[in-house]
C-alpha cells in the first residue's frame, strides 16, 4: 500500500484541524503526529516507510482531535445536536448558567445577568445586569465574571472554528503575499476597505478578524477590495 493511502485518514483529520484552528496544514500534521506519540510529522512518515500504518484506534485519535477543534461541525448542524444540550448548561461557584448561539453571536446568562460576545473576534464582551432587584449579583464579583467570560470566549472560539471550516481556506489563512479571499464575494487582495468606516486594512488583518472590520467591526458584507463607492 502506498504512503498516501496509508496516511490518508491522518491527513484528512489534519486538514479539518487546520481549517478549524486557522493554522497551516503542516502545523496540523505535527499535532496529529504528536497525538500518536511521534515528535513530529517527519518522524511519523519515516516510521510509515518502515512498514508502520495507523491502527483504527490511532485514526480515531486523529479524528477526535478534529472534533475537539470544531465541535459544532458545520452550519447545517444544530449546536445542541453536535455537542449535546447538556453542554450548554453548567455552574460557576454553584451558580447555574446557560449558553446559546444566535446568528453566530454567543449569549450566556444566569440569575440577573447576561454576557453577549459578538461574532467579530475583536469585539469586546457586553456584560449587563438584567435584574437590579438582586442585590448580590454574581456577575458583579470579579472572580465569577472572569470565569464566566472564559467560558463564553471558549464558545466564541468554537463558533469561529465552525465558520473557518465553512469558508474558503484563503479567507482565514492568507497566502505568502498576504492576500486573503473574501468569504462571501469573489475577490482576492492584500488590501481591503470597509464601506462602513472607509478605512483600509491588510489581508492578514481581515483574516484574523474573520473579515469583520478591525476598527468599526462591520460585517463581511461591508468589506470590499476597492473603494468602489468613492467617486474620487
Amino acid at each position: 500500500m502506498s504512503q498516501p493511502d496509508r496516511l490518508k485518514g491522518l491527513k484528512s483529520a489534519a486538514r479539518k484541524i487546520a481549517r478549524a484552528r486557522r493554522i497551516k496544514h503542516i502545523s496540523a500534521l505535527e499535532l496529529v503526529a504528536q497525538s500518536l506519540g511521534y515528535p513530529h510529522w517527519h518522524a511519523l512518515t519515516v516510521a510509515e516507510k518502515k512498514g508502520w500504518e495507523p491502527s483504527p484506534a490511532e485514526l480515531a485519535t486523529a479524528d477526535a482531535l478534529a472534533t475537539v477543534a470544531n465541535p459544532l461541525i458545520s452550519i447545517d448542524t444544530a449546536p445542541e445536536q453536535a455537542v449535546g444540550a447538556e453542554s450548554f448548561r453548567g455552574k460557576i461557584e454553584g451558580h447555574p448558567y446557560t449558553v446559546s448561539t444566535e446568528t453566530d453571536d454567543v449569549f450566556m446568562w444566569g440569575r440577573g445577568w447576561q454576557i453577549m460576545l459578538p461574532e467579530a473576534p475583536s469585539a469586546p464582551p457586553q456584560i449587563s445586569v438584567t435584574d437590579r432587584r438582586i442585590k448580590a449579583n454574581s456577575i458583579l464579583e470579579e472572580p465569577f465574571r472572569t470565569a464566566a467570560l472564559a467560558i463564553a470566549e471558549q464558545w466564541r472560539r468554537r463558533v469561529h472554528a465552525r465558520i473557518a471550516s465553512d469558508w474558503p481556506r484563503r479567507s482565514t489563512v492568507p497566502d505568502g503575499a498576504g492576500r486573503a479571499e473574501h468569504p462571501l464575494f469573489s475577490g482576492v487582495s492584500d488590501t481591503w476597505f470597509c464601506m462602513h468606516c472607509d478605512r483600509s486594512f491588510t489581508g492578514r488583518q481581515m483574516a484574523e478578524n474573520l473579515f469583520h472590520c478591525p476598527h468599526c467591526r462591520a460585517s463581511p458584507l461591508d468589506i470590499h477590495p476597492s473603494r468602489w463607492w468613492d467617486p474620487n
